[in-house]
């Protein structure tokens, strides 16, 4: 007689094998793309406004209708879950090519449209931007989540993160370095969208695969410590060729006098794409993971497994999903059975599980009875939210990231109220950058660590839960703003500046891995593209617009000439004092959030996430 688990190991075998590293490169090389885009628009805002003859608050306008566009961005990663990402992909860096072309060619007047409609068209395609962006972010990291295992998923996020990250920045060195004596800031459009085909479309559709082949095959996951070391490497040399490149032209007043009139360096430009593609592109050569034969289990590439070993560790290591769709495909099998033996289940057993899965939807401590059999519930946006566990962390991420928009949108003004020199701005917005980036490395590297490590506190059997780091972000921005709060001079203000960059990067690659490991990755694009638009959307609205502008405004001198303009410690104070008052309640938030989600990272059930 048959015995069913050998039939179950045998179609899980005849399912087809891909390594990850393709999908893994296709999304290292789109996820600078978005980053670029999406911070960028203080690089040609100014230019933009004297172009076309536009008042600050239509500007404002402008710029502030793209971060909204968050509101919406679960729709792009909707896309993602349901048609799969290369076809997600590949819209995403197409609509996002024809967006920016649109926009040049508006904001240079080549496309004419009346003046009364000026700002309704750019608001329009600002959106449209926004929207391309998200389809190319959702899509990278469903890729990262669905395609890593544990102890590569945390890394692998980390690096996407880290190239968002600085993408602003290297898309400004890059501009820098090949624009030609007074060329527009507004030709930098064109770039952008010259690198959302080459680097998003055109890699999705060569080396994704089609949702029919994704359905149809298991992932292997190949990538080895020496190809984050790679990425890791081409990170810092990057960050290192921004910030130096920045500082040089802070240091040279003639070059800082006259950037309009210098040749391009096209020497630089070569420079920071090869730092930037060659490292991503050199994985698919390098060496990957050993696997058994005809099984996904990873061995040391200097010891070789017997025959039985290799039985046995197929049996014991064969994942949850394996074994999922193994028992799906028996379902219409007829199974021989022992003599005496009922393979069928009893009604008892069938209302039992019935009423498990009903109380792990509406919500029982976050599906805590499937969490605490070994399993993880797949929740879709409606469910998700519907969750404490959802809220706790929506509250604690949208102060967080707002809390740094206030920063990077207010730059100017904070170092203009405080009286600083104007070159504080450019080298403040650097170190903001490079501390963020730096960050997300960090902190997808450290938290995917920190999982096994040998502690038995944080509320779970043994390792620190990824929850756990949004209480030291917490603590950081605590930190950071209340050094703001009191800053009156330049190395105590960047200082503050450094370390809020630092507390703000730390959100995203925590949002991606503990929304896919909290509530499932069968439609994680849609789950984390919601938190990642709505938190830009909300913190932006609340902090930067209407708490920090209104506190701005309160302390402008009625009596000055200048009656646009706030000098003094008092204009950003009390907005620094209300955000670190507010990162204090965030301590509490992801406490019980970690609390909330112990029994995910309790060790017994790491190996189903």
């Amino acid at each position: 007689m048959a015995n069913p688990s050998v039939i179950i190991d045998h179609v899980v075998l005849d399912r087809k094998q891909r390594s990850n590293i393709p999908s893994l490169v296709c999304a290292f090389m789109a996820s600078l793309t978005t980053g670029g885009t999406t911070y960028a628009f203080g690089l040609y805002g100014d230019a933009l406004k004297k172009t076309l003859a536009l008042s600050q608050s239509q500007l404002d306008t402008i710029s502030t209708s793209f971060f909204f566009a968050g509101l919406f961005s679960w729709i792009p990663g909707l896309c993602a879950d349901r048609f799969g990402t290369r076809f997600s992909l590949s819209l995403g860096g197409m609509t996002g090519c024809a967006s920016l072309m649109l926009y040049w060619g508006v904001a240079r007047q080549f496309l004419l449209v009346p003046h009364d409609w000026l700002v309704v068209s750019l608001s329009l395609l600002g959106i449209s931007i926004f929207l391309s962006c998200a389809l190319v972010t959702g899509s990278v990291f469903k890729i990262i989540v669905a395609s890593c295992g544990a102890g590569t998923k945390g890394s692998a996020v980390g690096v996407a993160k880290g190239y968002v990250g600085l993408g602003a920045g290297a898309y400004a060195c890059l501009f820098e370095a090949i624009r030609t004596p007074g060329q527009s800031d507004l030709d930098f459009l064109p770039m952008a969208a010259f690198f959302f085909c080459c680097c998003a479309t055109l890699p999705a559709l060569i080396l994704l695969p089609s949702k029919r082949q994704v359905d149809t095959s298991t992932n292997v996951d190949d990538a080895t410590p020496l190809h984050f070391r790679t990425l890791f490497g081409s990170l810092m040399c990057m960050a290192v060729l921004i910030i130096g490149n920045s500082l040089s032209r802070l240091m040279d007043a003639s070059t800082a006098a006259a950037s309009h009139r210098i040749s391009p360096n096209y020497g630089m430009s070569f420079l920071l794409m090869g730092i930037w593609l060659a490292p991503v592109v050199s994985l698919i050569y390098l060496p990957r993971r050993q696997h058994a034969l005809n099984s996904g289990v990873t061995v040391s590439e200097e010891h070789e497994l017997d025959e039985t070993q290799e039985s046995r560790i197929n049996d014991d290591e064969k994942t949850e999903q394996e074994r999922s769709i193994a028992c799906l495909s028996l379902e219409n099998m007829d199974v021989p059975k022992d003599e005496g033996e009922d393979t069928k289940k009893t009604a008892t057993d069938e209302d039992e599980e019935q009423s498990l899965l009903r109380a792990s939807i509406e919500g029982d401590e976050d599906g805590e009875a499937l969490q605490e059999s070994g399993g993880v519930l797949d929740r879709n946006l409606m469910q998700m939210l519907q969750t404490p566990s959802a809220l706790l962390m929506l509250w604690t991420t949208t102060i967080l990231v707002g809390a740094g928009t206030v920063e990077t949108n207010n730059m100017g003004q904070m170092v203009e109220s405080l009286g600083f020199a104007d070159s504080v701005t450019p080298a403040a917005l650097a170190l903001f950058s490079v501390a963020q980036s730096g960050s997300r490395v960090i902190t997808g590297a450290l938290s995917e660590s920190a999982l096994n490590w040998n502690t038995r506190s944080c509320c779970i059997d043994n390792g620190v839960p990824r929850p756990f780091f949004l209480v030291l972000a917490s603590i950081l921005a605590f930190f950071a703003h209340a050094i703001l709060s009191v800053a009156t001079g330049e190395a105590a203000f960047v200082l503050g500046v450094a370390l809020a960059g630092a507390a703000f990067g730390m959100v995203w690659p925590l949002l991606v891995l503990i929304v896919g490991e909290i509530f499932g990755t069968a439609n994680v694009g849609a789950n984390y593209m919601f938190f990642d638009g709505f938190t830009s959307a909300a913190g932006t609205l609340f902090l930067s617009k209407l708490v920090a502008g209104e506190i701005y405004e309160y302390h402008i001198d009625a009596n000055a000439e200048d009656k646009l303009t706030c000098m003094g410690t008092a204009c950003f104070r009390q907005t620094q004092v209300i955000i670190t008052l507010l990162s204090l309640t965030c301590v509490g938030t992801s406490l019980v959030l970690q609390f909330m989600s112990r029994r995910v990272y309790n060790r017994s059930n790491l190996h189903t996430m």
